[in-house]
């Protein structure tokens, strides 16, 4: 057994990744699901399953991905360009 494959990381992520697999195979077997957006039947919109699932993890990462970048943006927003000063230091100037 090669010494990657006794990683915790690397089982912990192939165990994920089959998981989203069985998830996406088992969901677009299911039949379409139908959004009535108008009454009477006027405009539906029908989706399959499957694709609902991508488009909510597809958009769940990118808000992930905003929020961390925001996140990140506003802690370097403090005023200081750089570390502060060793005061036990003293440099003639």
């Amino acid at each position: 057994m090669p010494a990657f494959a006794k990683n915790p990381k690397f089982i912990i992520g192939t165990l994920v990744v089959l998981w989203v697999g069985y998830v996406l195979y088992t969901n677009y077997q299911l039949d379409m699901v139908t959004f009535y957006l108008l009454p009477f039947d006027i405009l539906k919109l029908q989706l399959k399953l499957s694709a609902i699932v991508i488009g909510a993890a597809v958009f769940g990462s990118i808000v992930t991905l905003v929020i961390q970048w925001l996140w990140g943006r506003s802690s370097n927003s403090n005023g200081a360009t750089g570390p502060l000063p060793d005061p036990k230091t003293k440099t003639a100037a």
